[in-house]
């Protein structure tokens, strides 16, 4: 009979998110993995299988533990586009505020991993689109309420919005200043009016 686990997994992938997040992909050791999630060599084996399917859970905790319910507060009934200004305030204050600045763990892995890894980057894709799709959610709303002119696409301003906002993370994680980032984002939220 197998021993029972003596550690949480959902702490460790926590864990391990956290070392992926920071270090990226391919600048994250086993060796730091083992220590940051204080596990020997045969549990994490065991448990997660290798380095990569570690990673593929660690990203699937991200989009699920730390994105999804950002977008969630799309979802919030009455006007969607101060809803809308008050997301991409408080995600750009909260990328600001990361003292390490991190940036976004998709962002960071689109940029490392995506173009040589077709596994990885298929669900770089389905999480961007989860982006998408919460923005298009919202712009369309926007536009059954009168909100948004009829002339407008939902749609493509979704994409554009998707890609702003990882730019914009992109600006931060490089050390754009704080006005810079927000004039970007003032710029991108002005094609709504």
């Amino acid at each position: 009979m197998p021993r029972p686990k003596e550690f949480n997994p959902d702490e460790a992938i926590e864990k391990a998110m956290q070392v992926f997040w920071h270090k990226g992909y391919e600048a994250t050791s086993m060796e730091d993995l083992l220590t940051a999630m204080d596990l020997n060599r045969g549990s994490l084996y065991d448990t997660f299988g290798d380095k990569r399917a570690l990673f593929l859970k660690a990203m699937d905790r991200y989009c699920s533990g730390f994105v999804g319910p950002k977008f969630s507060l799309l979802d919030q009934p009455g006007p969607a586009l101060p809803t809308l200004r008050r997301f991409v305030q408080r995600m750009i204050e909260g990328a600001l505020a990361d003292p390490q600045r991190r940036g976004c763990l998709i962002t960071n892995t689109v940029m490392e991993l995506a173009p040589h890894e077709k596994g990885i980057a298929g669900k770089l894709n389905q999480a961007l689109k989860m982006s998408e799709d919460a923005f298009f959610g919202l712009l369309a709303r926007a536009k059954k309420q009168g909100e948004l002119s009829l002339d407008k696409d939902p749609r493509a301003l979704a994409r554009f919005l998707t890609t702003m906002m990882q730019g914009t993370i992109v600006m931060i994680k490089a050390g754009a200043p704080a006005d810079v980032v927000q004039q970007t984002a003032e710029t991108a939220l002005s094609t709504l009016d």
